[in-house]
């Protein structure tokens, strides 16, 4: 028999999903680390194609890309301003172009 496991409100789960460069996720993972009440979160390291960024090293314009990371966030509708807020308070520095993804279901089959 499979089990079936998902959140009591779907509706209201999103990931919150922020293109960072590589040189800010210490200081945002640490701040999402401390977070409370506690997201669960993914980072990954993706290439980045833009027209309209600058290739500045070598590598950039030869590969045609910037190396950034995702950073993918576990939240709520209703908490995931307070993550951003949280966020950029914390290190205002930085610029977070971000997506808020409806999530429909979550589960274990």
């Amino acid at each position: 028999m499979n089990a079936m496991t998902h959140s009591t409100h779907p509706q209201d789960a999103v990931r919150l999903q922020l293109i960072i460069d590589r040189k800010w996720h210490h200081d945002l993972t640490d701040q999402l680390l401390t977070y409370n009440p506690a997201v669960p979160f993914h980072l990954y390291e993706v290439k980045s194609y833009h027209q309209q960024q600058t290739l500045q090293n070598t590598h950039e314009k030869v590969s045609g890309y910037q190396v950034k990371m995702v950073l993918d966030i576990q939240t709520t509708l209703a908490d995931y301003p307070s993550v951003l807020q949280h966020l950029k308070e914390a290190v205002p520095r930085v610029k977070l172009r971000y997506e808020v993804i409806p999530c429909h279901a979550r589960g274990l089959i």
